[in-house]
């Protein structure tokens, strides 16, 4: 085992030892080779001039799970005060949120994981910006 460890100290040590020399040896460059190092960086910088072909990204169209679009994205339970974010989707939606849609009278249910679709995902949605745009609900 002592063995082992000499081996890696050594090791280190030299690694060590080649590092500082190497950086001694960089620190001696000549003149000329600067200048040529110079001439070399401005061709560089007068390629990167040139224009760049820019290619067009397809942008995504608006999923019916997109977040509420009033900016509202926080509700507040009335009897507990805990303010909660509003979830991009109606499954990760609190269960309190839920029930408070039902009976403030926006959904006419708490829909099932399997029930929601895009045209019930649209009324969720319109409901959760009037839910939220509510004195009793704003956080």
């Amino acid at each position: 085992m002592a063995e082992v460890l000499f081996i890696i100290v050594t090791i280190y040590v030299v690694y060590v030892i080649h590092s500082v020399v190497a950086v001694k040896d960089k620190s001696k460059t000549t003149p000329a080779a600067v200048k040529i190092n110079v001439v070399n960086v401005a061709k560089k910088v007068k390629e990167a001039k040139k224009p760049i072909a820019v290619k067009k990204v397809a942008t995504k169209k608006a999923t019916p799970n997109a977040k509420v679009k009033a900016g509202i994205t926080q509700v507040r339970h009335p009897e507990t005060a805990e303010v909660v974010k509003i979830a991009s989707s109606y499954r990760m939606t609190k269960r309190w949120i839920k029930e408070a849609l039902v009976t403030e009278g926006l959904l006419d249910k708490v829909y099932k994981t399997n029930e929601v679709n895009t045209t019930t995902q649209k009324t969720i949605n319109s409901a959760l910006e009037a839910l939220a745009k509510m004195d009793k609900y704003k956080a």
